[in-house]
């Protein structure tokens, strides 16, 4: 409670003195006094309310109403009190807008340009009724929300969303880096707004936006849509500082340019950043992809190697030993000889075929040529011979998976290859249940009621790693659920692009 008071107490006097300074700044621009509440201050209350707790909204609006009632004693302009009337009306608006002011910047963006446009259709259907011009007051109400709800949003997005280092002596022991050239950039771009506003003759006055979209073009390439902002912010100290009339058609004028200004410097900086992620997105994919090529290359060379060596090792030392027998029954005519050295070449001529046949079977499933995916699947689970084991698999498949590429059918198969391999080898389970479902994309699932295990371990072991690259490297995803992830067992998830 008493941390609740001290901060609502803190923020009604920061509030009023915001407030108060933003109405004097608007007041020499506008050069009306109630309108001016309607430019700057009244934003700037939407934007506070918008940034921050509903429970501290009592101190903002008692800062607000407090100093529209005095100014209007003060000035004798009892008509403000329907100003008030405004503040209240807002606040509905405010309180719905917060329910949907989460997700990304642009969320939050297209959030505050509803709230600018309502609330100033609630401050025309106020006020409007005795002003002078009801379109200047929509146009302030524009003007203002535009420059002030932004700047409201880049404050709080940079203290509140920003990740802070801890305060701790290896922060104080570092050096504080000033980037000088920065602020030298913003110095030199304000000036030279000014200059541009106040220096140019007559007849080069109407070049001046042209030359005040220039700080916003090298700020938004620079920092983006916040560098945007951060130059049409300059641009409008220099309109409101080179002022010289008061007309209504100059204020007018001033606030279109304002507004125009801001709203092409956003979205110049919204576009340069989308294109600025966009590209480092593709760069990520281009790194991700040399990555799996890599990958690639490095399984293909170990598919290589491994055959080389059952070339080598098994079939090549079985040949020659075949050899050998053969020449031992070419040289010595002797029966029981003959009949041994017979079945030692029968014996080696099997080791040579399942040598063969296991390299095959590395290359390319070879019962993929003869049946369906289904049944290859389950074939391999017979050839496995987990109802010797006491463990039951339940294929459930849905989807028409025969019309799927060759390149996706076998990456289905060895997926299931390997997590059956693994159930069967670690699991100590009596239930495994392979779901799959075909949509716009591909969805399988094994799972089973296994010991489990951890999972920020399962990285270790090749089995699990080149199920992932080769999942990877198709477009998908994989997940694995075990230990501490509210799953019985364990479970293997794959989603695949349709290729």
């Amino acid at each position: 409670m008493r941390s609740y008071t001290i901060t609502s107490i803190c923020g009604f006097f920061m509030t009023a003195c915001a407030w108060f300074c933003l109405w004097v700044i608007a007041y020499y621009f506008v050069n009306d006094a109630e309108l001016a509440i309607l430019l700057f201050p009244f934003a700037l209350r939407v934007g506070i309310t918008l940034h921050t707790r509903t429970k501290y909204w009592t101190s903002v609006y008692l800062a607000e109403w407090g100093l529209t009632v005095a100014l209007a004693l003060l000035l004798e302009q009892p008509q403000w009190l329907m100003v008030l009337v405004a503040s209240v009306l807002s606040i509905p608006v405010v309180y719905l807008a917060k329910k949907y002011y989460h997700g990304d910047q642009n969320q939050h963006l297209a959030v505050m340009a509803v709230v600018i446009l309502v609330t100033s259709c609630i401050n025309v259907m106020s006020v409007g009724f005795h002003v002078q011009s009801v379109y200047m007051l929509w146009l302030a109400s524009i003007a203002g929300g535009l420059l002030i709800l932004p700047m409201c949003y880049l404050l709080w997005n940079y203290l509140f969303q920003s990740p802070w280092s801890p305060l701790t002596s290896n922060l104080l022991a570092n050096d504080i880096e000033f980037k000088v050239r920065h602020i030298l950039l913003y110095t030199v771009l304000l000036i030279a707004s000014i200059l541009i506003q106040t220096s140019l003759p007559d007849e080069l006055k109407r070049f001046a936006p042209f030359c005040m979209a220039i700080p916003i073009i090298v700020l938004a390439l620079r920092y983006g849509w916040q560098g945007a902002f951060l130059a049409t912010m300059l641009n409008s100290i220099a309109l409101i500082a080179a002022r010289s009339g008061v007309s209504n058609l100059e204020i007018t004028d001033l606030l279109l340019s304002l507004s125009a200004q801001t709203l092409t410097g956003i979205m110049l900086g919204l576009a340069v950043q989308k294109q600025r992620d966009l590209n480092h997105k593709l760069r990520g994919e281009l790194s991700r992809n040399q990555t799996l090529s890599r990958q690639l290359i490095q399984a293909e060379e170990s598919v290589r190697k491994d055959i080389a060596r059952e070339l080598h090792d098994e079939i090549g030392q079985n040949i020659t030993a075949i050899r050998t027998q053969a020449s031992i029954i070419k040289r010595i005519d002797n029966a029981e000889m003959n009949t041994r050295c017979a079945d030692t070449i029968e014996s080696l001529s099997l080791n040579v075929y399942d040598t063969t046949k296991s390299l095959l079977s590395k290359l390319r499933p070879k019962m993929l040529d003869d049946l369906d995916l289904k049944e290859s699947v389950q074939q391999l689970t017979r050839e496995m011979e987990f109802d010797n084991h006491g463990t039951r698999v339940v294929l459930d498949w849905n989807g028409d998976y025969e019309s799927l590429s060759d390149t996706l059918k076998v990456t289905l198969f060895r997926l299931c290859q390997e997590t059956l391999n693994n159930a069967a080898k670690y699991a100590n389970a009596t239930s495994i249940v392979i779901e799959l479902s075909i949509d716009d994309q591909l969805s399988l699932n094994v799972a089973d009621n296994g010991i489990g295990f951890k999972t920020e371990e399962c990285m270790k072991g090749m089995g699990i790693r080149g199920m992932q690259e080769r999942v990877h490297a198709l477009g998908g995803k994989m997940f694995i659920y075990s230990l501490n992830d509210h799953v019985e067992g364990t479970q293997i998830a794959f989603t695949l692009p349709k290729v």
